[in-house]
């Protein structure tokens, strides 16, 4: 990223290119840098914000885009307040703009969401409201998931999303444009009948956490049947209770947090309040949802 904001004329600087970043204030000029489409969409999108105020920017993507739903995202909203982006084969052109003031409607968010509605499909009957299924978020697209799994769901667009309790079965997911959504499949297939292949994990290892790894390590300890190479494989089977570390991971806590409702014995979720970083509620949401959970 530091290389790249040098390339469009940005004065920073940082050590082995790692943080702290030290930038002077001098503007951004523009012109082309190039970086890879399948580390981060990130990058991308804060490239792409930063890009109106500078001269003709064009941003080269030197592998194929993932996780392309948020940059498409980022390029929506950045329309609805007047910057337009051009887009390309591998490439983003954007010139000099302003962006002007609009009003807008803030989603309902479907990462979190995906943990209810999670829950509702293992253990009763959860409604969510405010959730967009036409939404661009890449995380909408556990509603397949849960559909191809054999979920009962009900959907009042607009409104709300209802899920019940189900007899789930194994299935192949492709999470490489969700990659979000790993932790709470994984929590599913781990409760589904027969076997669910997970690929497009590549990289699951450079999230907060390296989340293939802590959810294996985790789904061991409760008995699952999990195997990891070039994808992962679960086998559903009944679960136990056991201490989890989630690694100050907030969806791996929140994965975590869903499977105690459903396993046997007493679950322990060390560090449970990293579910701060997107959803500083979540415990209590599943008191709401008559859920036992004991806050020490």
């Amino acid at each position: 990223m530091v290389v790249s904001l040098r390339q469009l004329g940005v004065d920073c600087k940082c050590a082995d290119g790692y943080p702290p970043v030290e930038i002077e204030k001098k503007g951004i000029k523009g012109g082309e840098t190039s970086l890879p489409g399948d580390v981060s969409s990130q990058f991308i999108s804060a490239l792409l914000l930063v890009s109106p105020f500078a001269d003709r920017t064009t941003i080269h993507l030197t592998t194929a885009l993932e996780s392309k739903p948020y940059v498409s995202m980022t390029s929506e909203m950045q329309e609805k307040f007047g910057i337009g982006v051009k887009e390309g084969k591998r490439k983003f052109t954007v010139k000099r703009q302003r962006y002007t003031p609009a009003s807008v409607s803030i989603e309902g968010d479907w990462s979190s969401a995906s943990f209810l509605l999670a829950a509702g499909a293992l253990t009763g009957r959860v409604e969510v409201q405010n959730l967009d299924i036409n939404s661009l978020q890449a995380d909408k697209n556990i509603v397949k998931i849960l559909e191809k799994m054999g979920a009962k769901m009900a959907i009042d667009q607009g409104k709300s999303i209802t899920v019940e309790k189900s007899e789930l079965e194994g299935v192949d997911v492709n999470v490489s444009n969700c990659p979000d959504l790993f932790p709470v499949i994984c929590a599913l297939a781990a409760n589904a009948r027969g076997v669910t292949r997970i690929t497009g994990i590549e990289r699951l290892g450079i999230k907060e956490s390296n989340r293939v790894e802590l959810m294996k390590k985790g789904l061991e300890r409760m008995g699952a049947n999990i195997h990891v190479d070039s994808e992962v494989t679960i086998k559903g089977s009944p679960l136990s209770g056991a201490v989890i570390d989630p690694g100050g991971d907030h969806r791996i806590a929140m994965a975590f947090g869903i499977l105690g409702l459903v396993a046997d014995g007493e679950t322990v979720i060390e560090d449970a309040e990293c579910v701060a970083k997107s959803f500083p509620r979540f415990w209590d949401r599943l008191k709401e949802l008559d859920c036992e959970v004991i806050n020490d």
